[in-house]
């Protein structure tokens, strides 16, 4: 919510207003009181107590969003704590600085070397410098399969035969619980998500964009070819054309799952697509010729 408040004040969208400051200035200062940057939570997937480097990244953006807000609002205060802003920086680099380019370090027992939520530190809230981006993304390759991007190694949720072995897909597990539906998953059998493919591409085209290598530019068209062969065909019983959350093994098949279509993969292709559009020459904005989609 933050690092998208302060993007469509910052895009002119939607200014700020006294009480939208206020509210945010709240919540900075309760993820200070809190020690955001050394509190346990559940992650991108919530699953697993832990201290995860893809829940710090979004603060951190929302963070440095925030102080530009700031700046480009001169006479504006902080409307809370003064120190809190700094304060929030200055932990959660230091937090990120130890675990990464790792998700999760501590605890121990739910350590996690490499996860597709950490593509979202890079692209789009850039809150990682090029090197530790370079790791990152030698990490993913690691979980990344034929169709898409596993979320991480020994992903449990949708694996094989998911809907047979759990009839209710929707089920939230405890953490006892899913160290039972863990001991189910064999390396190759996770899911793959469709959510990473189009942000690895547009990762990769913002590195064309600001270096014109062209080893960057041929990863940001492999990405996107991925993303778009991922896309169901008429064999698919949610119907062509979807975005798919993810692929996932039944009977012997890899098939999308329920959450057949998905609105975050479909922002995500959109966003690789502007991206693309951008490190080929254009502006990344519709023409005005563009005929409107009913």
């Amino acid at each position: 919510f933050l690092m998208g408040r302060c993007q469509l004040a910052l895009a002119g969208k939607m200014p700020f207003t006294g009480e939208h400051l206020k509210l945010c200035g709240q919540l900075f200062d309760f993820l200070r009181v809190i020690e955001c940057w050394d509190d346990l939570d559940a992650g991108h997937w919530e699953e697993h107590s832990a201290q995860h480097a893809s829940s710090l990244g979004p603060v951190l953006a929302a963070t440095r969003s925030f102080q530009q807000v700031l700046r480009t609002n001169p006479g504006w205060l902080f409307p809370g704590k003064s120190d809190t802003l700094t304060l929030l920086e200055t932990k959660l680099e230091a937090a990120l600085k130890q675990i990464l380019p790792n998700e999760v370090i501590t605890p121990y027992k739910n350590a996690k070397d490499a996860d597709g939520a950490l593509i979202f530190l890079c692209y789009p809230l850039d809150v990682v410098d090029q090197a530790v981006g370079a790791q990152i993304l030698e990490r993913i390759e690691t979980i990344t399969g034929h169709i898409a991007v596993c979320r991480y190694r020994k992903d449990s949720y949708w694996c094989k035969d998911y809907k047979e072995l759990y009839a209710d897909p929707t089920k939230h597990f405890t953490d006892e619980e899913l160290k039972e539906r863990d001991a189910n998953i064999k390396i190759g059998e996770e899911a793959q998500w469709c959510l990473f493919d189009p942000m690895i591409s547009a990762y990769y085209g913002k590195l064309y964009q600001r270096t014109k290598k062209e080893d960057f530019l041929k990863k940001q068209q492999l990405y996107l070819a991925r993303a778009l062969a991922a896309i169901t065909g008429d064999d698919c019983e949610f119907g062509a054309w979807m975005c798919a959350e993810a692929f996932y093994l039944a009977k012997g098949k890899w098939q999308p799952n329920d959450n057949t279509p998905l609105v975050w993969t479909m922002v995500d292709l959109k966003m690789a697509i502007y991206e693309m559009e951008i490190s080929l020459g254009g502006s990344g904005k519709p023409s005005s010729s563009s005929c409107a989609v009913s």
